[in-house]
């Protein structure tokens, strides 16, 4: 049987869109519950509870913005917000421990180079997936982030030729970003596939992203994939604290290559100061050693199975363990809003469940809606589609919304000009103490 102990120990395992979103509604459920408190100043002491995060790095990344802040470096100082930016992460029942997680089991979080294991009585796990940096982000502190950003951004400055092999999301984005701040410069977006951004979308939807490529000046190799490649690595950016890890957290790992020579599978030979590779993403499975107590595997293909009422694990066995974000399989398609609004779940899930067994009612914190429509199929469906905003550049965009599609033209008015930005610190209560009411 699951003992509680006393204070109630809760971990949360990384940061960012979900894990932050999660400690948000434990605050606001098990910590701002004195009828006083107006989201003025920070909540009371609370000897009951301690809520843990772990996180390797220092402050928030959002991620969204990376290909934008990579062109554009005035932007892309902003897309890191330090923990000490959030002054409800200040309270006395809230610890911070830097560090990478080494092994998540049924009882205890282990730490790298740390003989500690964090003990809990909940967890959520909300590491997300890993990209290669620069896109994963391979820094762990502002300053080593500042650093890396001007590396990456100096050299797109001096580049006369870039290639982005990848055209995904990501890959279709930092080439349009690229290209639409530095229109003199030669960009090639090189895919695999027929067309760009796998997963469940139209082709109509992908079409529509080809054609603004190419009213943006991205130059594109469909169907090609590169076979052989002579480069040398940009050894700069590599951070020596993070190598013996690497191997478990791929986004520590520079995927950015210069003076490279690239050979597709038809044979054709691309030269290019820079290249940026852009291909998907990997699981944090190998770090999680949850055994499946039923013939269903804790992971599945989309990533660890839950709940998603309430984003448990879905197994009789953790029902004390929560996932959210990118490492649940919760909707076809990985997202930001997605990820917050799990996190958001899983801290009212477990607030919840703590107020019940004191016997006391919860008044339940706020769980901002993210479009899930097309996350899951139902009966008599033939085809379900996800949901993307596409920001290609400054002045193009392609959405779809299910089995809607809305193309650059009009799809540019409705897409933030700071990809989201502001939303998430609207979300994460930056600079402010969170309030029930948004």
């Amino acid at each position: 049987m699951h003992l509680v102990s006393s204070p109630i120990r809760i971990v949360v395992a990384g940061g960012n869109f979900a894990g932050l979103p999660a400690i948000r509604n434990l605050y606001l459920n098990l910590l701002a519950t004195n009828s006083d408190y107006d989201g003025t100043s920070q909540a009371p002491p609370n000897p009951d509870i301690k809520i843990t995060l772990i996180d390797r790095r220092d402050g928030f990344v959002h991620y969204l913005g990376m290909p934008r802040g990579l062109a554009q470096p005035e932007y892309g100082r902003k897309l890191w917000i330090p923990y000490s930016d959030l002054p409800w992460l200040k309270h006395s029942s809230i610890e911070i421990k830097k560090n990478i997680v080494s092994r998540i089991t049924p009882t205890h979080v282990e730490l790298a180079d740390s003989d500690e294991k964090v003990e809990f009585d909940y967890l959520v796990i909300s590491m997300g997936l890993s990209r290669n940096a620069p896109i994963g982000v391979a820094a762990s502190t502002y300053d080593e982030y500042l650093a890396a950003m001007e590396k990456y951004q100096t050299s797109i400055k001096d580049a006369q030729s870039i290639v982005v092999v990848g055209g995904g999301a990501v890959g279709c984005e930092l080439a349009a970003d690229i290209k639409s701040d530095y229109p003199h410069k030669d960009v090639t977006l090189i895919h695999s596939r027929d067309l760009p951004i796998p997963g469940p979308f139209k082709d109509e939807f992908r079409k529509e992203a080809v054609r603004a490529l190419h009213m943006i000046g991205v130059k594109t190799m469909f169907g090609e994939r590169v076979v052989e490649e002579e480069s040398s690595l940009n050894d700069d950016f590599s951070l020596e604290s993070n190598a013996k890890y690497s191997s478990i957290l791929p986004e520590l790992v520079d995927s950015v290559k210069r003076n490279a020579i690239l050979v597709t599978s038809s044979g054709n030979t691309v030269s290019a100061d820079l290249v940026f590779n852009c291909l998907g993403f990997k699981s944090k499975e190998s770090l999680i050693d949850l055994p499946s107590s039923t013939d269903q595997p804790i992971f599945s293909p989309d990533g660890i199975r839950v709940n998603v009422a309430t984003m448990q694990i879905d197994d009789p066995k953790y029902l004390n363990i929560f996932a959210a974000g990118d490492i649940s399989n919760r909707g076809l398609v990985k997202l930001a809003g997605n990820a917050a609004n799990g996190g958001e779940i899983a801290g009212n899930s477990i607030a919840a469940l703590i107020r019940a067994k004191k016997g006391e009612p919860a008044k339940v914190a706020h769980a901002h809606k993210e479009g899930s429509k097309g996350s899951r199929g139902g009966p008599g469906k033939s085809k379900v589609y996800g949901k993307m905003k596409l920001v290609l550049g400054g002045h193009h965009a392609v959405i779809q919304f299910g089995d809607e599609v809305v193309p650059t033209e009009a799809a540019i008015s409705m897409v933030s000009p700071d990809v989201k930005l502001g939303k998430a610190t609207r979300i994460l209560s930056i600079g402010k103490y969170p309030t029930f009411d948004k």
